[in-house]
């Protein structure tokens, strides 16, 4: 798994290449770690780079967003492919982190 920042006026969005699984749960942590650590309000996952997630993945997804929410900051997704997102509704992960389409709409969501 590979991990870009890309820091934008809104939050920081990170870059995902690869499976979101147990295995690469160290780089993903250790990239939203570096987000918070970097004073990060809105972090933006952008998932259309990632064919699989399991559950730790999903597990992984869900404690970020609660650490983040206790923190009075948010998390999103953006443009998961078809797959990740079929797995994402079964465990109702929308429910809890917003899913987005657009870049700009993610940007965007911050205000709310």
């Amino acid at each position: 798994m590979q991990i870009k920042e890309r820091i934008v006026p809104q939050g920081i969005i990170l870059d995902v290449v690869g499976d979101l699984t147990y295995a690469h749960r160290a780089v993903f942590k250790a990239a939203v770690e570096k987000a918070k650590q970097a004073g990060c309000r809105h972090l933006i996952v952008n998932l259309e780079q990632v064919r699989f997630v399991d559950s730790a993945g999903l597990g992984l997804l869900v404690l970020v967003s609660q650490n983040f929410k206790l923190q009075q900051a948010q998390i999103s997704m953006l443009k998961p492919q078809n797959y990740v997102r079929e797995i994402m509704s079964l465990a109702n992960i929308p429910k809890m982190i917003p899913i987005y389409e657009r870049e700009e709409d993610a940007l965007m969501a911050r205000a709310a």
